[in-house]
């Protein structure tokens, strides 16, 4: 390796191979470091009460689609965008969670009364496909309520796939149980509805051009 000079001279360089224990980071103070760092800057990015913050949500609002995020000026004169999830895939993913939990309940309450209804493969199947993104599910956002910083839609979407996964588990779970007709036509609607959805909220992803004013039929809820 050769390094130059200010004056056009060059002279080699040699860089000695390092110890590969050198790179060795410590996992457990890396991970206390980053998380008290993490929740020092959270803790720092509280709202201001002397400014109102139009494009913040609350937690609550997440798992309903109450709010969506304008993601630019919502001048006539640019191409506009605006953060919005499909409506029945969060809708669908929020119903499924209370569903999930009282299925779940069920067996159990089952159980304790002597039916067999699960066999040990499907009992692993449950664990693995939906209590585990259940306490995904939890641990994402639990914290967005007792977090006292200012806090926007984005912030759910790590819960909001977990919530997708107790959805499709609980929702192939309960149609294995139909004929294979009905089954195909429960999927084939699920499927429609979903992706007609998705096409009726284009605009808002690919693009709106021209006067907000021809979107209204888009709000679905009355919200700010």
């Amino acid at each position: 390796m050769t390094s130059a000079l200010g004056c056009g001279l060059t002279f080699p360089v040699t860089v000695p191979n390092a110890d590969v224990k050198a790179f060795r980071s410590p996992f457990l103070r890396d991970f206390i470091h980053l998380n008290v760092a993490m929740m020092t800057s959270n803790n720092a990015l509280v709202p201001d009460p002397d400014k109102q913050d139009d494009l913040a949500s609350a937690y609550w609002q997440w798992p309903i689609l109450h709010v969506g995020l304008r993601m630019c000026s919502w001048d006539d004169s640019i191409v506009k965008y605006f953060l919005l999830g499909n409506p029945m895939v969060y809708w669908g993913s929020t119903l499924a969670l209370p569903l999930f939990s009282l299925l779940i309940l069920l067996y159990l309450i089952r159980w304790q009364r002597g039916y067999n209804d699960l066999g040990g493969e499907e009992i692993d199947h449950i664990r693995a496909a939906g209590i585990y993104p259940l306490i995904g599910w939890v641990f994402h956002y639990v914290p967005f309520i007792a977090m006292a910083r200012v806090t926007y839609v984005h912030h759910y979407y790590p819960a909001l796939y977990f919530a997708i996964l107790v959805f499709g588990f609980l929702f192939n779970h309960l149609t294995n149980k139909l004929p294979k007709t009905v089954k195909l036509a429960a999927y084939g609607v699920a499927y429609t509805v979903i992706i007609g959805i998705f096409v009726l909220f284009i605009p808002i992803s690919f693009g709106m051009t021209g006067s907000s004013e021809q979107y209204k039929y888009l709000n679905w809820l009355v919200s700010r």
